[in-house]
């Protein structure tokens, strides 16, 4: 079973093509990473499958549905670039922001206390529960983006998506965000599907490798990837 589909999916900002004819598949439960230069459609990709921006032409579908529908039964989990460092002044708890993901796909309003559970749930699952009464901007970087990941997971997704989850973070932090993600594919069976620059720490965790640049160059597992991919010089420039 297929988690994501793209048939043929072709995108351009104006006159700028992005994506051209991409086609791929990620199984259920899979850790995707996905990797490529600058400017060669990576992020478009997942704000495609996040239903955030539509194909020119080609199909998207997310577990045999439509992206819309997908996003509608709450079985998406985007997690964007930057995203925690631009709260980092909002003046909110991290409960407060954790529990923003519980109305994706949720048609029933929650209990005080069911709701209270599930953010108790999702901030001890990133190690973070002991912090839900602190504000966001007094937690460390690699902290914040944690917040999002268990904000992410609140709606109770089959897919989670993440746009450089560990930029602007430290080395240690880093190996620690991607070990939280492949903890969550491991023992939840989410998929999973991250955007990376950092190709020696994600691929410790990835079952596969995307290389997109334009199109698709590579789909593989991590040490084909190493082996036959990872020194191509496509990795550095995009192709116009």
């Amino acid at each position: 079973m297929y988690d994501i589909r793209l048939t043929d999916v072709s995108f351009s900002y104006g006159d700028n093509p992005v994506l051209r004819g991409l086609s791929m598949a990620v199984a259920a439960g899979e850790f995707l990473a996905v990797v490529g230069p600058n400017g060669a459609g990576k992020s478009t990709m997942l704000k495609l499958v996040a239903g955030l921006l539509r194909p020119d032409c080609g199909e998207v579908t997310v577990a045999g549905r439509t992206v819309d529908e997908a996003r509608a039964a709450g079985d998406i989990g985007y997690v964007p670039q930057n995203f925690a460092r631009n709260i980092a002044d909002f003046p909110a708890t991290v409960a407060e922001i954790v529990s923003l993901g519980l109305v994706s796909g949720r048609k029933k309003k929650l209990s005080r206390e069911a709701a209270r559970h599930i953010v108790d749930h999702m901030l001890a699952m990133v190690d973070l529960k002991d912090m839900r009464n602190r504000r966001v901007d007094e937690l460390s970087g690699g902290q914040q983006q944690r917040v999002m990941v268990a904000r992410a997971l609140a709606g109770n997704p089959s897919l989670l998506l993440l746009d450089e989850p560990t930029s602007g973070v430290d080395y240690d932090t880093s190996t620690k965000i991607y070990g939280l993600l492949g903890q969550l594919n491991q023992s939840l069976g989410i998929t999973v599907v991250a955007v990376s620059h950092d190709i020696e720490k994600v691929t410790r965790w990835a079952g596969r490798v995307a290389c997109i640049n334009k199109g698709l160059c590579f789909l593989g597992d991590c040490a084909e990837f190493r082996r036959v991919h990872a020194q191509e010089p496509h990795l550095l420039y995009y192709s116009s």
